[in-house]
């Protein structure tokens, strides 16, 4: 009996017990379209995420790094690292230290060139009036300019989407003049947010009960310092006069051998890796071993991506809970269903069918039907994630707006395919083998 046999009549044993089968397909679709539906939807929204925490610097990640000794969460007895130092371990995970770039102002702020932030920048800094920096403003700035509090707390959707569009419109394109004689122009916003520390559904509506909210408060939005775009001119920029002299000058003797460094990283992977095996400290995660402080300036936060590979753990927590659960179900129903056809069997072993090609009938048998389980379960699972995105379109954009300072969003959905998939899939296909396995003894001559 050749293979081509053996799926005919594996498929021929599929239409002619159709219910049973329709019935075995549809309780391993329910099952597995559950643990689909989390990776895709979990993978959509890491994929959101990361466009939109890197627009602004199209995928680059801009940090700061520092060995002030009042920033670094180190023993007291530790060595803090050296300019040279900092320099090297960056360079080691393939960052590229920014020498034109410096902090500025009493909000401190960061000069940057056009080039790196230029996916936030909505006006041109070449128009700037002469004396004013350009400015990406965060929103501690931006209502510090405004002299405003634009606190969005028990505002509706709605409203906390127009308080942002007033919020741009009074800021962006605007000449301001600080306390201290600073001249800014803002030309955008920085890569920050408006009021929405994280992706909880609550802090846009208050009443909004979603399931997934304490999953969702755990990512936190970014952050991003203000920063003062390099148009050539910064020979006539009014910085203003700096309040405090004395206390400024005392701190400077305290903190003479203080160096600040600035660094881009290409993309979001190689900033991971340093996050993970270099030697700064992260404000929010705490490794052993580190001898200067890191924050980010624009981009995609390791911290995040790090709370979020940790999420994915959970969520294969998960997936191998159902899975089990699943195989359990599928190595029973083999038995019963194995028991069904004993007539079946022993027509087959009367027509001179050998135990080897019995398997194999068998085999394409349970192949068969958890592959139409697995497009089922991919199925069910694609349906519910993308009803999901397209039910809460509005608030989903509303969110990408004020949670990444972003403007004219269309179409948001957290719907994302990765090799998690297809390792369930895989599973799901090995299931097969393990039933001829389990039913061996009785796939042989009584």
């Amino acid at each position: 009996m050749k293979i081509r046999d053996a799926l005919r009549i594996s498929l021929k044993n599929i239409r002619v017990h159709r219910k049973r089968n329709l019935l075995v397909a549809v309780v391993m679709g329910v099952i597995f379209g559950l643990i689909f539906a989390i990776h895709l939807w979990f993978q959509g929204l890491e994929n959101t995420y990361v466009d939109f925490a890197g627009r602004a610097t199209d995928g680059k990640v801009i940090v700061r790094a520092t060995n002030d000794q009042n920033e670094v969460a180190v023993e007291q007895e530790a060595i803090l690292a050296t300019r040279q130092e900092i320099i090297e371990d960056i360079e080691t995970y393939g960052g590229e230290v920014m020498s034109g770039a410096e902090e500025l102002g009493m909000f401190g702020s960061v000069v940057l060139s056009e080039e790196i932030m230029a996916g936030a920048i909505e006006v041109d800094p070449a128009k700037v009036p002469e004396g004013y920096m350009p400015i990406l403003a965060s929103q501690l700035l931006g209502e510090q300019l405004l002299e405003r509090n634009f606190s969005t707390d028990g505002r509706k959707l709605t409203q906390k989407q127009s308080d942002y569009s007033q919020y741009r419109d009074e800021l962006i394109g605007k000449a301001f003049t600080d306390k201290t004689g600073a001249k800014y122009f803002v030309v955008g916003l920085t890569s920050g947010n408006f009021g929405v520390r994280n992706l909880s559904f609550k802090l846009l509506e208050k009443d909004n009960d979603n399931l997934l909210n304490p999953v969702l408060e755990l990512v936190a939005t970014p952050n991003g310092m203000p920063v003062i775009i390099d148009n050539g001119k910064r020979e006539s920029w009014m910085v203003g006069k700096q309040q405090n002299d004395s206390l400024i000058d005392r701190l400077d003797d305290l903190q003479q051998n203080t160096e600040v460094v600035f660094a881009a990283f290409p993309d979001d992977k190689s900033v991971y890796e340093y996050f993970r095996n270099g030697k700064g400290s992260f404000i929010n995660v705490d490794f052993s071993g580190r001898t200067y402080a890191v924050s980010i300036v624009a981009g995609m936060s390791p911290e995040v991506q790090y709370l979020m590979r940790g999420i994915k753990i959970v969520i294969w927590g998960i997936t191998i809970a159902l899975g089990l659960v699943a195989a359990v179900v599928v190595i029973f129903t083999s038995i019963r269903l194995i028991d069904q056809d004993r007539k079946n069997i022993a027509l087959y072993y009367s027509l001179g069918s050998t135990t080897g090609q019995i398997r194999a009938i068998y085999l394409c048998y349970f192949l068969e039907l958890m592959i139409g389980a697995a497009v089922l379960a991919f199925g069910l699972a694609s349906l519910l994630v993308l009803i999901f995105s397209f039910a809460n379109q509005e608030l989903l954009t509303i969110q990408a707006e004020l949670g990444f300072n972003l403007v004219d969003i269309i179409g948001v959905v957290w719907y994302g395919i990765n090799v998690d998939i297809f390792m369930v899939m895989m599973f799901m296909l090995l299931m097969a083998p393990v039933c001829i396995i389990v039913n061996e003894a009785r796939l042989r001559r009584e």
